[in-house]
């Protein structure tokens, strides 16, 4: 018969041998995996999110994905070509993979398509990736993000999208944050630019060229109607792109957000500022690819 008294005293003594502390390192391990193992091994995983291909060649991310509720759930089909990202299949039902979404959720909640600029090209697989591209960056990232949990009708909706607006602006542009007081910086209204109204950082910004920080300086760009729900958020224009001015070596970046109706999801595009004179044309192929995403009805729940 074993001696548990004698171990535990043995493992918890004062005096404890660095052989003790990792015996006392496997215990806990043990004890919190052993549940899951036991229990949760046997748990099957229904995917919200896979890949297939059709019968004629074609490949399909596929989402079961909600719409306007979290009980109306569709299979919704977007055109792998266009994925950069996805939260496919099921990992291991055990510690550290455990809790996989496709055990938690009941619905996909997000995935990342992309596209190249400025002629909307589908991306070659190297280029496929939710990361930067670098000083010579021209890929538009867009993250499509459910909404359905989100309460109330497309208005409360649309009119969120304006709270996020003033809550990131008034954050951003705080004139009493460190970086901000630092540059003994102002924020303020600018020109409309782009047909756009405008606010963002002011005061002299020339140390930018050689600050590399400079990324909390800001300009947001924003529709004239109410509620806002379309804006940009992007790196102060005195923050020169390469192209601009080849003695500066950067690329700084925009963020469009926005939403979708149809497929019931926020956007958030990622974008280099150089192409910020086309949002327009940015929005309207946006939606045109948003359009062509399938929406069918699932298989007893299941995609």
């Amino acid at each position: 018969m074993i001696d548990y008294r004698g171990w535990l005293g043995w493992l918890f003594s004062p005096h404890m041998s660095k052989a003790r502390l990792a015996s006392l390192a496997l215990v806990f391990l043990v004890a919190s995996i052993l549940p899951t193992l036991l229990f949760r091994t046997k748990q099957t995983c229904d995917p919200n999110e896979r890949f297939v291909t059709d019968l004629d060649g074609r490949r399909f991310l596929e989402l079961r994905w909600p719409i306007g509720s979290v009980e109306h759930r569709v299979r919704l089909r977007v055109p792998a070509e266009y994925v950069i990202w996805a939260d496919t299949g099921c990992q291991s039902a055990v510690w550290p993979g455990y809790p996989d979404p496709n055990y938690t959720n009941p619905f996909a909640v997000g995935f990342a398509i992309g596209v190249n600029l400025p002629d909307f090209e589908i991306l070659p697989p190297s280029k496929r990736t939710i990361f930067g591209g670098g000083i010579d960056s021209t890929e538009l990232v867009i993250l499509v993000s459910a909404t359905a949990r989100a309460k109330g009708a497309e208005e409360e909706k649309r009119l969120n999208l304006e709270k996020a607006f003033v809550s990131i602006r008034d954050f951003s542009l705080d004139e009493n944050n460190i970086q901000m007081r630092t540059a003994h910086l102002k924020s303020g209204p600018k020109a409309d630019k782009f047909g756009l109204k405008r606010v963002g950082v002011l005061g002299n910004l020339g140390f930018l060229k050689n600050e590399y920080s400079g990324a909390f300086a800001v300009d947001f760009y924003y529709v004239n109607r109410n509620p806002v729900d379309l804006w940009f958020e992007c790196q102060a224009e005195e923050n020169k792109d390469h192209d601009e001015d080849s003695s500066w070596h950067r690329r700084p970046m925009c963020k469009a957000y926005f939403r979708n109706a149809r497929l019931d999801v926020s956007l958030q595009a990622d974008f280099p500022r150089i192409y910020m004179d086309k949002w327009q044309e940015i929005r309207e192929s946006m939606e045109r690819i948003l359009d062509s995403f399938e929406i069918r009805e699932l298989n007893d729940g299941r995609l």
